[in-house]
């Protein structure tokens, strides 16, 4: 033990002080601090190295990407600019959102006016209880009911008229959409019951409940109505009289 504490200082301040060290031991450590200088250097200059190649690497590899991504977009660019462009502006986009943009908007607009309307209609007549019984017989067969066959005949009728007058698929589910989904927002507020007990239906129940229905029911009956709808427009314009060729925005 005295000969550790003895060493500390003099190995730290180099002096002379204390007892001297043996000859051997000075070798030893000069050696292990020549080999250990030796192996850093080599780490950092491995390091160094490793990162320099890295860095060439990943320059590379950014201007490849760089160069690839401009080809694409050049050959996309001209793509785009010819014949699928044409489509996306026209037979697409009039498929989508309908001929005219002032009839879309229109039917866009008076979508959730006519939601508020069947949902008062249905509060305040038959209410939910009666709705779903009815919507329940017709659907199993039990006890159908003429009022459900009546309502999607006329939601049917609706999105007929609205693709045979502007196309517009979209357009046309949301106003297909609307009265089912304001007839099905009438359960806010009502008692069901589970097999685990009864609950009171919540806004945000009330309102996923209605958002399923709408678009349950409604997808089927717009793509029922727009197919309806466009065959007819197609039948009246060629049988009405129109001469001349049709474009493929008309033929939408």
């Amino acid at each position: 033990m005295q000969f550790e504490v003895i060493v500390v200082p003099y190995f730290l301040t180099g002096g002379n002080t204390g007892m001297k060290l043996p000859s051997s031991f000075k070798t030893v450590m000069s050696e292990a601090i020549a080999v250990t200088a030796v192996f850093v250097r080599r780490i950092i200059g491995e390091m160094r190295s490793i990162t320099w190649t890295a860095w060439r690497r990943f320059r590379w590899l950014a201007h490849g990407v760089q160069s690839l991504s401009t080809t694409a977009y050049g050959r996309a660019g001209a793509v785009l600019s010819g014949p699928v462009k044409q489509f996306v502006v026209g037979p697409l986009r009039v498929a989508l959102l309908g001929k005219r943009r002032d009839v879309s908007l229109f039917i866009t607009l008076i979508s959730p006016v006519l939601a508020l309307a069947t949902a008062w209609w249905v509060g305040s007549t038959i209410g939910y209880e009666t709705l779903t019984t009815w919507v329940r017989g017709t659907w199993f067969g039990t006890d159908p009911s003429l009022a459900v066959f009546l309502a999607v005949g006329s939601l049917l009728a609706l999105g007929t008229v609205s693709a045979g007058v502007n196309s517009g698929l979209l357009p046309t589910g949301i106003i297909v959409s609307a009265p089912i989904f304001g007839a099905s927002i009438t359960r806010y507020g009502t008692t069901v019951t589970y097999s685990g007990g009864s609950q009171v239906v919540s806004l945000p129940n009330a309102v996923g409940m209605a958002t399923l229905f709408a678009l349950g029911f409604g997808i089927p009956i717009t793509i029922s109505g727009f197919i309806i709808g466009r065959a007819l427009s197609r039948v009246v314009r060629v049988y009405g009289g129109r001469t001349g060729p049709s474009s493929l925005a008309d033929n939408t």
